[in-house]
């Protein structure tokens, strides 16, 4: 499966970084990078430094070889992100990590997107793991994008639970509702994996042990792990909110669906980035249930190599 990643690093997104570049069945097109848990300049530096990390060569120039990181939305499509330094810590990782060397992609991110998608012999499949401005950008830019897209997998929205910045709204809908509302509303597949699914699938104290081996990625997993932990002494649990939507694309029958038509509150300052979702016809799958021990033992495998 062709993807690209569209990302806010995070610790969970660095987590579903090193997962979807451990899957021998993803072929990561290129990383897209937005503001969100982070500045621009923050999440682009950080999806470098995990990379580096990796051993993955960056093409930071047209005609040079590598995986193309391209650099996006500063601010949503009205107003300004609210960043997440509290939770995911210094930098938006919480880690430090030698300096990357390699530089972004010179075209920006809804362009980079639309290039991709246009020049792929198979349909592109997009993971968005923070808020939606790079899509709803290129989508909006390229009328053409949607029809060549095979589906849309987007981490976001609260639909049956409470969200987790207001009682109504989840983070990254928060951020950009009005992108987050082109999305949903494009025609394009979606398969929503909202709070309601990633509450379910954490980790606590007691697993820290949990990511075994001695890849490079679970290296960094553990350190980011232990860290965020010792930076929350008062959290127990750790939500695996981006690393689920890397199991929702791989094996999506870990999770369970109803298909809908989602709408997302733009305007009422109170319900802010809430997802109301319409149960029968749409064009999104959201996820409702999980299959809890099968996706963290996926997420572990991926990051031991072992998947």
């Amino acid at each position: 499966m062709k993807v690209i990643l569209d990302t806010d690093p995070g610790t969970d997104d660095a987590l579903a970084i090193m997962m979807a570049l451990s899957s021998p069945n993803l072929q990561v097109e290129c990383i897209t990078t937005v503001g969100g848990n982070a500045t621009v300049r923050d999440t682009t530096r950080n999806t470098l430094l995990v990379l580096a990390h990796l051993g993955v060569p960056v093409q930071s120039e047209v005609g040079g070889r590598g995986l193309p990181v391209s650099q996006g939305a500063s601010r949503p499509l009205r107003g300004r992100y609210h960043y997440g330094y509290y939770f995911h810590g210094q930098g938006g990782l919480g880690v430090r990590l030698p300096s990357p060397t390699a530089t972004p992609y010179p075209a920006r991110a809804p362009e980079l997107i639309a290039v991709r998608a246009a020049s792929s012999r198979a349909r592109i499949t997009l993971i968005a793991l923070g808020p939606l401005t790079n899509i709803a950008r290129a989508l909006r830019t390229d009328p053409g994008l949607a029809g060549r897209l095979r589906e849309i997998v987007v981490m976001g929205g609260a639909v049956e639970v409470p969200g987790n910045v207001t009682q109504h709204a989840e983070f990254n809908t928060y951020n950009d509702p009005l992108a987050a509302e082109v999305v949903f509303d494009s025609g394009v597949p979606v398969t929503l994996v909202p709070l309601d699914v990633c509450v379910e699938t954490a980790l606590t104290r007691a697993d820290l042990p949990w990511i075994t081996g001695g890849s490079q990625a679970a290296q960094l997993g553990r350190r980011l792990l232990y860290t965020w932990f010792g930076g929350q002494p008062d959290r127990e649990r750790y939500e695996l909110c981006d690393p689920l939507a890397i199991v929702a694309a791989l094996q999506p029958g870990l999770l369970r669906y109803r298909q809908a038509s989602v709408a997302v509150e733009t305007d009422d300052p109170e319900r802010l980035g809430k997802t109301t979702a319409t149960y029968g016809d749409g064009n999104v799958k959201v996820a409702l249930e999980v299959d809890v021990e099968g996706a963290k033992r996926l997420i572990v495998d991926l990051l031991r190599g072992d998947a």
